[in-house]
C-alpha cells in the first residue's frame, strides 16, 4: 500500500500542475484567428499545406498575417502568387510573386504580411501555389481570411445561395445566353 502511494503521489502532483490552463484574456483569444489545411482532405494537386494566423483589427488599423507553407517534397521549386481583395491594402513589401527553392533541410516557408482596410468586412488573401519537381507542375490554391471590424461580414457579390433538399449549398448565378440562327 505504501509503495502504491509513493508511486502515485508524484504522478498526481505532476498531473495537477499540468491541469492549470494557460491564462489568456478573451480579447487576445478572439482577436487572433488561426487555421490550417494539415490533416484535412485535399484534392490531388501540389503536396503543399498551409497554416495561417490572422489578427482581427478595426478599420484603418494594420493586421499582421502570418502564413506558413509546408511541403513533403524534398527538392524543386515552389512558386506562390499572392492576390488581395480590392478593398484590402498591403502595408509591407511582400512581393506578389514569390519563389522558394525547396531543400530537404527546410520544410516550412513563411510569408509574413501586413494589410489594412478602411471598411469593415471579411476579406481574403488568395495564394496560388505551384511546385515544379522537374516532371511537371502541380498547383494548389488557398484563401486566408482577414477580419476587419467587430462583426465582419463577407462582401455579397450578387450570388443567390439556396439549399438543396440534401442541405448542400447551391449558388445560383445569372447567365446571359445568346442564340443566333445561321441561314444558308
Amino acid at each position: 500500500m505504501k509503495k502504491t502511494k509513493l508511486l502515485l503521489a508524484p504522478l498526481l502532483i505532476v498531473m495537477g500542475l499540468n491541469a492549470k490552463p494557460t491564462e489568456t484574456t478573451e480579447v487576445e483569444a478572439s482577436n487572433v484567428k488561426t487555421g490550417t489545411t494539415i490533416g484535412h482532405y485535399q484534392k490531388p494537386g501540389a503536396p503543399i499545406d498551409m497554416t495561417y494566423k490572422s489578427v482581427t483589427v478595426n478599420a484603418g488599423e494594420t493586421s499582421d498575417i502570418n502564413i506558413t507553407l509546408t511541403t513533403t517534397v524534398q527538392t524543386g521549386t515552389m512558386s506562390v502568387t499572392i492576390t488581395l481583395d480590392d478593398e484590402l491594402n498591403q502595408e509591407n513589401s511582400v512581393e506578389q510573386n514569390l519563389t522558394f527553392n525547396i531543400t530537404p533541410e527546410q520544410k516550412a516557408y513563411p510569408i509574413d504580411m501586413q494589410v489594412s482596410s478602411v471598411k469593415d468586412g471579411l476579406y481574403y488573401i488568395r495564394l496560388l501555389t505551384k511546385i515544379d519537381k522537374g516532371q511537371g507542375s502541380k498547383l494548389r490554391a488557398f484563401a486566408v481570411p482577414v477580419y476587419v471590424g467587430a462583426n465582419p461580414q463577407p462582401k455579397s457579390k450578387g450570388l443567390n445561395i439556396m439549399k438543396a433538399a440534401s442541405g448542400e449549398n447551391l449558388s445560383v448565378s445569372k447567365a446571359v445566353e445568346t442564340i443566333e440562327v445561321i441561314k444558308d
